[in-house]
């Protein structure tokens, strides 16, 4: 298609974007269809920008075929969905051409950070199966491009097509609590713990085998967040990734006919060496090579029909083999000290005497000579190297027509060659994939807003009116942002009811109130995210992660500055959320069970998540380490309402203020050991202006200034 690159003219194509809106009333479904302005649904419409590159003598209206790298830089239309009803609504996206347009099979499309694929692939889905929670709001970006391999019978079409949202506000849950969705934060991965390695759960909850949360099991909502990281091609062993901002990809396939790959793979030790490649040549040259570096090279020969290898002065061929244009082969050799023998398409094409040099084969570039100055044009599907010698039959049983990867002695293999940061590498893999620990920056726990009866709501002893300690705090949760406890409680006190008219008195226990917790100055939240550790570091970043030296002696004001980095809606936390995930944990959704409740041991060690009975679930999936470790630093500051932290003036948002030396819900004199109950943990009053938490039991707090400490770290939130 060369011919058609002699004028380069961009082109946008408005798509006409529709919606389907599926209700549910009673047993019936309504369905209204809406175009252009859409407000009343809550949905943002838009144009979709397509861009192409075409010859002089294509008319406007015809669009040119481009390969998935450059399909993917266009400038992507923007959909916006917001549940504004109160149901949840599982959902399909489609999209839908005109009569005569050009046929799905060549339509590329991309959302979000996602694999491209062919409208026809997908049967002109766009996103299947996703579930959005009332109040909730989904944002995708689509990139929509004409594929290359497009034949020319298609170019003369033009291409116009609407979008629409199908599906139905019925769906099962695994959970039956009645908790808030967890309302996940870009690039949150929800996962799942099994056999001691976790991995990617179904964010809709409803596969039974990679379930994500489960409450009423004690089963809480888990996310990792990843690293920043530059774009890699990813190693399927994850040893070998390739750090690479930019190449040429079709189809998750490689294009070698402007740059060649670079493989390194260090120093490494063979048993014996198999190589094994996926590949088409765009164009047959005289050579064509195939891989190469300063030592030697395999490529193939057009004029003698035959794979050379060559080393130094030694030249080892194989029979004839003849190849076209722009189809696909599996090819590939084998050394085992002695002999090479060469394949293709299964079988073997012949076996010679040779001496390798194995140190020779650590280094590896795709498409180019030994100078790596000339370029094959040849596009790479698949490559894998094994540091053993794979035998005929496996040759024939697993390499033959299509590629079925023998994991057994493979050292590296490539076969997607999109480069993707961690996060888009992640969001592109399937549920029940494992999670590489090296990738994650943070584990996160999900605390869905909740209010709790009260049973000692003046702190006072000896006045409770139910046995919180022995058999759990009384906890319901609520449904989005909604507040249905009746007690009310602001910086001039409490009352025992909403409109503030009687303050509260022992005569108010019994009574719900919604914890302060999921209250800010912004709105109510519907939960808040907790992270599972206590702070860790990893060079200049912070982490939360398992089985890690604990960060300690750290001002508040540093840990302050270094989480304030991380973005607008992450804080140290606070005491009243403290307070949230304690009661959460001392209730039938955390440690307690017919009437009792186990006890929150206390890990010894600074040393992050030691044992599943240290957590506020009793397993792996609650909160990590908040009775014992180290103390840790809440946003709980004693004195006026200007608060400093380092030389940093402080939101009112973003601690909690003690002119009175009690906050109904934060674990405080609500569990005061002076009642002789809540274990042991010790709970003390310094005379620092800051609170410290957890350091001798969950419900453990004293009071310091803002020094470091070598046993104070702290805990994030995100909400």
């Amino acid at each position: 298609m060369k011919d058609f690159m002699k004028a380069k003219t961009t082109y946008i194509i408005a798509l006409a974007v529709f919606f389907v809106f599926v209700s549910l009333s009673e047993t019936t479904y309504s369905l209204f269809i809406k175009s252009d302005v859409t407000d009343d649904f809550g949905y943002d419409t838009g144009l979709l920008d397509l861009k192409f590159i075409e010859d002089e003598a294509i008319k406007l209206e015809n669009a040119f075929p481009v390969i998935d790298s450059d399909g993917i830089k266009l400038k992507p239309y923007t959909l916006t969905l917001k549940n504004t009803g109160n149901l949840p609504y599982l959902f399909d996206l489609k999209m839908t051409s005109d009569s005569g347009s050009i046929d799905s099979k060549y339509i590329k499309f991309r959302v979000n950070d996602y694999m491209p694929h062919t409208l026809y692939s997908t049967n002109n889905v766009l996103v299947s199966g996703n579930i959005i929670y009332p109040n909730q709001e989904i944002t995708y970006k689509i990139n929509v491009w004409l594929d290359s391999n497009t034949p020319n019978t298609e170019l003369g079409k033009s291409f116009s097509a609407k979008v629409v949202t199908s599906g139905s506000s019925a769906y099962k849950t695994l959970d039956t609590s009645g908790a808030n969705y967890p309302t996940m934060a870009d690039g949150m991965i929800p996962v799942y713990y099994n056999d001691s390695k976790w991995y990617i759960a179904d964010v809709n909850n409803m596969n039974t085998s990679h379930t994500w949360y489960d409450y009423s099991n004690k089963m809480w909502a888990n996310v990792v967040t990843l690293k920043d990281s530059a774009k890699y091609v990813y190693d399927i062993t994850r040893k070998h990734d390739i750090k690479i901002d930019d190449v040429k990809f079709d189809n998750g396939n490689y294009v070698t006919d402007s740059k060649y790959f670079d493989i390194n793979l260090g120093e490494v030790t063979y048993d014996g060496l198999s190589n094994i490649y996926r590949i088409k040549f765009n164009k047959v040259a005289d050579v064509n090579y195939i891989m190469a570096n300063s030592d030697y090279s395999y490529y193939y020969d057009a004029g003698s029909k035959k794979f050379i290898f060559t080393i130094g002065n030694n030249k080892y061929t194989s029979s004839e083999f003849n190849v076209s244009e722009n189809t696909w082969y599996i090819v590939g050799y084998t050394y085992d000290g002695s002999k090479l023998r060469f394949y293709a398409n299964g079988n073997n094409i012949g076996i010679v005497g040779a001496y390798i040099d194995y140190g020779a084969f650590s280094d590896y570039k795709l498409g180019t000579d030994m100078t790596f100055k000339e370029l094959s044009r040849i596009t790479f599907g698949d490559v894998l190297i094994y540091n053993r010698v794979l035998t005929d039959n496996e040759f024939s049983s697993n390499y033959k027509a299509s590629i079925n990867i023998i994991k057994e002695g493979l050292l590296a293999g490539y076969n997607n060659f999109m480069p993707m940061t961690y996060v888009e590498y992640y969001h592109n893999m399937d549920m029940g994939n494992l999670i590489n620990m090296d990738d994650v920056s943070a584990f996160y726990v999900w605390i869905p807003r909740f209010k709790y009866m009260l049973w000692n709501a003046t702190g006072t002893d000896g006045t409770d009116s139910y046995n919180a300690y022995t058999g759990g705090i009384n906890i319901v949760f609520e449904n989005g942002a909604t507040t249905t406890g009746t007690v009310n409680c602001d910086s001039t006190g409490c009352f025992g009811d909403l409109t503030k008219t009687t303050m509260l008195s022992t005569n108010d226990n019994g009574k719900y109130y919604t914890h302060p917790a999921f209250g800010k100055s912004t709105g109510d939240v519907a939960g808040l995210w907790v992270s599972k550790y206590e702070i860790s570091r990893d060079n200049e970043d912070i982490m939360s992660k398992p089985e890690v030296d604990v960060l300690v002696n750290g001002s508040l004001n540093e840990y302050y500055q270094n989480v304030s980095k991380m973005g607008n809606n992450y804080h140290i936390i606070k005491n009243t959320e403290w307070g949230a995930i304690s009661y959460l944990a001392h209730s039938k959704y955390g440690v307690c069970a017919s009437n009792k409740c186990e006890k929150i041991t206390a890990n010894d060690k600074y040393v992050s998540g030691n044992s599943a009975l240290d957590t506020t679930t009793g397993n792996v999936y609650g909160v990590f380490d908040m009775a014992g470790s180290a103390w840790e630093y809440t946003m709980s500051s004693f004195g006026d309402d200007n608060v400093v932290v380092g030389d940093i003036p402080v939101s009112n948002d973003a601690y909690d203020l003690y002119n009175n030396p009690f906050i109904l819900g934060d674990a405080t004199k609500e569990t005061s050991t002076k009642t002789g109950l809540w274990d042991t943990d010790e709970a003390t009053s310094g005379t620092g202006n800051w609170i410290i938490r957890g350091g001798k039991g969950i419900y453990s707090y004293d009071r310091v200034t803002n020094l470091a400490y070598d046993y104070v770290s702290t805990r994030i939130i995100y909400k």
